[in-house]
C-alpha cells in the first residue's frame, strides 16, 4: 500500500509541472496566461509578442520518404501500408535578428521550447542571446537535405 501511494504521489507530482499549452482563436495560452500571439495562412505560421511584433515566422514544408514497413511486410497493400511516408520540416525564421533553424518540431514543441528556452523577455522583447542558444540546440541541418 505505502508503494501504491509513493508511486501516485511522485506521479501526480510530475503531472502538476508539466505546461498546458493552449492554441485558441489565434492566442498561445501556457497555464491559461496569455503567451504569444499566432497567424496561420496555409504551410505558413508566424508569432508575435502580445504587443503585435512578430518575432518567429514558420514554414512548412514536406517530402516523401521510403517506408520501411512497406518494403518487409508480405502483401502490405492488405494492410493499407503504403510504399512512402509524408513528412514534415518546419524552416524557424527570427526575421528581427535575421537568424534561422531548420526542425521537425510541431507547433506545440516549437513554442513550448521558445517558453522554456526564454527566447522572450518579461517586456516582449526577444533575448538574442537564448535566441542563439535555442538554434544551435534545436537546428537540424540534414532535414534541409530532404526538402532541396
Amino acid at each position: 500500500m505505502k508503494k501504491i501511494l509513493i508511486v501516485l504521489f511522485l506521479s501526480l507530482s510530475l503531472f502538476s509541472f508539466s505546461q498546458k499549452l493552449k492554441f485558441k482563436k489565434g492566442i498561445v495560452t501556457v497555464d491559461g496566461v496569455e503567451f504569444v500571439k499566432y497567424n496561420e495562412e496555409g504551410f505558413f505560421t508566424s508569432y508575435s509578442t502580445l504587443n503585435d511584433v512578430e518575432f518567429i515566422t514558420v514554414l512548412s514544408t514536406s517530402y516523401e520518404e521510403r517506408n520501411q514497413a512497406y518494403y518487409s511486410t508480405p502483401n502490405p497493400s492488405k494492410f493499407g501500408i503504403k510504399p512512402t511516408i509524408t513528412k514534415s520540416v518546419y524552416t524557424v525564421k527570427f526575421p528581427k535578428l535575421d537568424k534561422e533553424l531548420t526542425t521537425n518540431m510541431f507547433r506545440k514543441d516549437l513554442i513550448t521550447a521558445v517558453y522554456k528556452n526564454k527566447i522572450l523577455n518579461e517586456d516582449g522583447s526577444i533575448n538574442e542571446e537564448n535566441v542563439d542558444t535555442f538554434i544551435s540546440k534545436y537546428n537540424n541541418e540534414n532535414l534541409k537535405l530532404k526538402i532541396n
